[in-house]
């Protein structure tokens, strides 16, 4: 149980530093070998991922993460995220379903699950 409680805490912990746009955590919270899939985008190595969450994080004003709800079970936790960033020219809102395969306290693999559509209207050149 405390397993459980350890991998969600690394989780909320990740939500949060992507609201605060801390990118030192976010790099340092995901293993050296950490993979993700991304709707819309499919695989991502691990410093293609941080590249791209660092870089929108880093150019909008305000950011929230909002965690709606949290489950796990063994080594994976299933996170549901209410998410909006404040552009200087536009707020681009989107709810996501991260999976995260979390071990010895980092992000192992992550999974992450979005509307597709909201994303690509508000990233629209």
């Amino acid at each position: 149980m405390a397993d459980l409680e350890a991998n969600k805490a690394v989780a909320r912990r990740y939500m949060q530093a992507v609201e605060e746009g801390d990118a030192a955590t976010i790099d340092a919270l995901q293993h050296p070998d950490c993979t993700w899939w991304i709707s819309g985008f499919g695989d991502m190595s691990r410093a293609d991922f941080i590249a791209s969450v660092t870089g929108g994080l880093l150019s909008a004003q305000r950011r929230s993460a909002q965690v709606v709800g949290i489950t796990a079970e063994g080594d994976r936790v299933a996170v549901e995220v209410r998410g909006e960033m404040v552009f200087p020219d536009r707020v681009y809102r989107n709810d996501y379903h991260n999976l995260l395969v979390i071990r010895d306290g980092q992000i192992l693999s992550g999974r992450e699950y979005m509307d597709t559509r909201a994303a690509a209207e508000a990233f629209a050149p």
